[in-house]
């Protein structure tokens, strides 16, 4: 496939199965979750992925997502572009017992009644690459964080129970 189109629901068996791979460009647009908060939804996201069966048998899906996010700078709050690049390497799974099979480093998908929401599973890989804030390298803060003004020295008032005071001690 290259066509710039992802299938929405897949079926995991068949395409590792077929050692499926898909190499497409996608617009950015279609992935509304991750442009959450975005400043644009230009751009293309860029799949590279392969299906395949392990030695247990299991579907996997293996490669890399890339693209660049338009997101609003934490200190200036000026747009800022964030490069995103996530590795894939998740194993898509029928039902609970398969995942027994599996270490606990290693990722699962479960897919509802043997078919998976690609788009969506792909979607989830790309916000956990997000930055959890968005910057520049270098940039100057919106809002100063100090104050240039010097603060005058406290002006100590009088008691005025301080005569009160002094009658006690007679």
């Amino acid at each position: 496939m290259s066509d710039g189109t992802l299938p929405h629901l897949i079926e995991p068996g068949k395409w590792a199965d077929r050692a499926a791979v898909l190499d497409v460009a996608v617009p950015l647009a279609r992935f509304s979750r991750l442009l959450d908060g975005a400043l644009s939804t230009e751009g293309e996201v860029s799949v590279h992925v392969a299906f395949a069966r392990d030695a247990r048998h299991l579907p996997v899906l293996a490669g890399r997502l890339e693209t660049t996010v338009s997101l609003e700078c934490q200190r200036c709050l000026q747009a800022v572009a964030v490069p995103l690049s996530a590795q894939i390497n998740v194993f898509m799974l029928h039902d609970d017992a398969d995942v027994e099979r599996l270490s606990e480093a290693e990722d699962f998908v479960l897919a509802d009644d043997g078919e998976l929401d690609f788009p969506a599973l792909l979607e989830d890989e790309l916000i956990l690459a997000l930055p959890l804030v968005a910057c520049h390298d270098e940039c100057e803060p919106a809002v100063p964080l100090h104050d240039d003004v010097v603060a005058e020295p406290e002006v100590v008032k009088e008691n005025p129970f301080h005569v009160l005071a002094s009658l006690k001690k007679h």
